[in-house]
């Protein structure tokens, strides 16, 4: 080939010969994306190097200069030529006379012969260079066949796994990412019947903008019926409201939970607008403080369309004007969520259990977890006439005991009101219920309770206690067990043991220990005999071998664990417990020390004496509480 032919094919047309300009862009090393329309052409930097080079005089014989050939690619861009400089076979190398050169060597440097070097020193190429390389070698390439699965499929029965795959894992990430696989994939996952139940906090923060909401609202929720739009920094709220109103009339449920901004002419435009609306979560909607009379309204306009309200994490104002509202007007209240509650008052807040027993029967969840609440009294007639929470599942009241929480007036009396004709209760959280004793928690009308939770109850702390008889009774139901930092030795071994005592048939599976005084016998009791088990928490609990204290997770480990208890001989442990003994009283004060610190968190010296002087009513039930198995 000439070196016009190759001049034709290396520039484009109405091009002088010669390199491209220096304007171009530089695709790559030596690779130059050279527009077809631009007359000027220069010389690239590598060329006037060389040039640079043969032009300049030596001692001895001239310089002979490299013959450079151009090779012409066409690129993926139509309009642009791609030019590579490559060293021809025919050029010689003249060896320059050596030279003696003060300082430090350099690094002697490989020359290649291939297509990417182009006599220039070898650097890491860029991220975006590669990526467009890649493409331009890629774009050349016919696309596979499509599978069955991407062609042949019937659209009725992809979205029926579309469906089971959004009732799995939920619609997103899900269907955004079914739609990048293949055209009849993105058409099915598209069809709005599939978006229903949405939780946009998969959005990143970046992307959390006004007017993305609006489209995904106009364009993707028109049949949903469940909504999170949690943590949403939304500016124009008004704007969204009536857009979720106009383009989603089949919601029922709505997660508002951190928007700061709304106002009362939104909590109208909520209870009004949405005429399927049943759920509403509101928490830490409060930047200072929230006025009762919005919720007021919000609660006497949807009546019993409310089912679940969750107020949680905020600052309220008139505490029991919102509470008589929805016992007058929310019958079908199924859960109530007011953790986290703060007030104005100088005294705490009241909460009239049996007037919310009589306005709200259908009740199953109830959280008092934490907040500024205490239970107003009631007189005898009243508690006699209230029919209680029939339907509950669960309550939770725990709380810190530094604070003016509900868990520190909680005790036998207030338990039993809350919990009259509890008979289904599932789940119960009372830690750090201090006035809490055995004789109330054995009267819980409920016998097949799953989830109990005791860290820092009064009844983990005391000696000869009925900690025993309380999992007993449950111990053929529980999944879950909290006995963090109890400190009575004794009682707690005791428990344990009890646990233990349904062998293969415990459906125990969840055990925490932490921070207590537990034995080694009683957890290999629990290990051994409860064969669902796979979580063990045994993090800082003193009385307990080095090198298992730590918490187990999963399956596999909760099993090495076992093997490991289970090689282990008894001489070994017998002679570490006997040299810890020996070590001192120093050492068990200090884990003393630690424990203690965890249970009471912020707790005043005030606190612990009226801890030790709480008397204790009864530590033994009669045993028709407890009725044998031949009944």
């Amino acid at each position: 080939m000439s070196d016009d032919q190759e001049s034709e094919l290396c520039f484009p047309p109405n091009c002088s010969d010669g390199p491209p300009s220096l304007g171009d862009k530089q695709v790559s090393n030596g690779v130059f994306a050279v527009k077809s329309k631009r007359n000027k052409v220069t010389r690239s930097s590598g060329e006037r190097k060389k040039v640079k080079m043969g032009s300049t005089s030596a001692r001895g014989r001239p310089r002979k200069t490299f013959v450079t050939m151009y090779h012409s690619q066409i690129s993926g861009d139509k309009d642009t030529i791609k030019i590579r400089i490559k060293k021809s076979n025919a050029i010689t190398h003249v060896k320059l006379p050596s030279k003696k050169k003060s300082g430090r060597r350099k690094k002697h440097k490989t020359t290649s012969d291939t297509d990417a070097s182009d006599h220039e020193t070898s650097r890491k190429r860029s991220r975006l260079s590669q990526e467009i390389e890649a493409d331009l070698v890629t774009s050349t390439q016919e696309p596979l066949e499509q599978s069955t699965w991407g062609k042949d499929m019937p659209e009725e029965l992809l979205t029926r796994i579309f469906k089971d795959v959004c009732h799995s894992d939920g619609c997103l990430p899900a269907l955004v990412r079914l739609c990048q696989v293949c055209r009849l994939w993105q058409r099915v996952a598209l069809i709005p019947t599939l978006w229903q139940t949405i939780d946009l906090n998969w959005v990143k923060n970046k992307f959390r903008t006004d007017h993305k909401l609006h489209w995904l609202i106009q364009n993707r929720l028109s049949h949903c019926e469940d909504l999170n739009l949690g943590e949403w920094r939304v500016r124009d709220v008004q704007n969204v409201i009536l857009s979720l109103s106009r383009n989603c009339p089949q919601l029922v449920s709505l997660n508002l939970s951190g928007w700061k901004g709304l106002m009362a002419d939104h909590f109208k435009l909520l209870s009004s607008e949405f005429p399927k609306l049943q759920r509403l979560d509101l928490s830490s909607i409060s930047g200072s403080s929230l006025n009762s009379q919005p919720l007021v309204h919000l609660a006497q306009t949807m009546g019993n369309r409310l089912t679940h309200l969750v107020l949680a994490h905020n600052k309220l104002i008139g505490f029991t004007l919102i509470m008589t509202a929805l016992s007058e007007c929310c019958s079908n209240l199924q859960l109530l969520d007011i953790s986290n509650i703060r007030t104005f008052s100088h005294n705490t807040a009241l909460l009239r259990v049996e007037r919310l027993q009589n306005g709200c029967p259908k009740l199953r969840v109830l959280r008092i977890t934490n907040s500024e609440i205490w239970l107003a009294p009631a007189s005898i007639p009243e508690q006699m006439s209230s029919p209680g929470f029939p339907n509950l599942e669960e309550l939770s009241l725990a709380g810190l005991e530094a604070q003016q929480a509900t868990a520190r007036t909680i005790d036998n009396d207030g338990i039993e009101r809350i919990l009259k004709n509890s008979t289904k209760l599932r789940l119960l959280d009372v830690r750090g219920c201090i006035r809490l004793t055995d004789s109330g928690l054995v009267k819980v009308p409920a016998w097949d309770l799953e989830h109990l939770f005791l860290s820092a109850c009064y009844v983990t702390r005391t000696t000869n206690s009925g900690l025993e008889l309380i999992l007993q009774k449950w111990s053929h139901s529980l999944l879950e067990v909290d006995l963090a930092w109890s400190t009575a030795t004794e009682s707690l071994d005791a428990a344990v043991l009890a646990l233990a005592e349904k062998g293969d048939d415990s459906p125990l599976r969840v055990l925490n220990l932490c921070g207590s005084s537990v034995s080694l016998d009683p957890v290999k009791a629990v290990l051994t005999k409860c064969p669902q088990l796979h979580s063990i928490n045994l993090q800082s609990c003193r009385a307990l071998p080095r090198g298992i204290k730590r918490l187990y997770t999963g399956r596999a480990a909760v099993a090495e664990l076992r093997r490991s208890l289970q090689d282990k001989p008894k001489t070994e442990t017998d002679d570490e417990e006997s040299s810890g003994a020996g070590r001192g009283r120093g050492a068990t004060n200090n884990d003393d020390e630690s424990a203690t610190g965890g249970v009471i968190t912020g707790a005043t010296g005030d606190q612990l004496v009226t801890e030790q002087h709480m008397p204790i009513t009864s530590t033994h039930m009669p045993s028709s509480l407890y009725p044998t198995s031949a009944e």
